[in-house]
């Protein structure tokens, strides 16, 4: 599992920038502890899409950021908190 780290955080735009960069759009879950409603999903292209869908999101959301071409890869998963 990955580290939580803040979305706002120029740590956490890094980490995304790096899947970015690898190539391939990104497939994003979006979790709220304590609701009784599933994950929203969302696909993205590029960073100004998740920019905008950050922007979106409740406080206290948890992200799970993978690239869709690797999504066996785990390790590779970028974790943040909004």
């Amino acid at each position: 599992m990955a580290k939580v780290m803040s979305a706002a955080s120029a740590r956490g735009h890094a980490a995304v920038h790096t899947l970015f960069a690898a190539g391939g759009p990104l497939l994003v879950e979006v979790r709220f502890p304590g609701a009784i409603y599933s994950s929203d999903w969302y696909l993205l292209d590029n960073e100004h899409e998740f920019d905008e869908q950050i922007e979106r999101l409740d406080a206290g959301a948890v992200l799970h950021v993978n690239r869709v071409w690797d999504l066996t890869n785990r390790a590779g998963a970028v974790c943040l908190r909004r």
